[in-house]
């Protein structure tokens, strides 16, 4: 995963948090937080390694696993 890739996905979590500002239970938010600084570690070090990018995707995992009706819906597109 290349830096500008990270960075879009890095806009879209930051996205996700504001959208969910007050709707989203403490265990989501500090998912998303988490995931949030595992990016920005990476864009900050310039990983763009296969590491960095197990990394972004298993943190994206655990937010997608609190968020059960977004994941749903994805499979849909996926499957």
């Amino acid at each position: 995963m290349n830096i500008e890739s990270m960075k879009k996905v890095l806009d879209n979590l930051i996205g996700l948090k504001q959208t969910m500002h007050g709707e989203a239970n403490a265990s989501v938010s500090q998912q998303l937080d988490e995931a949030i600084s595992i990016v920005q570690l990476c864009i900050d070090s310039g990983s763009n390694d296969s590491d960095a990018a197990n990394r972004v995707m298993s943190a994206i995992g655990k937010v997608l696993d609190k968020l059960p009706s977004i994941a749903a819906l994805l499979k849909l597109f996926y499957d």
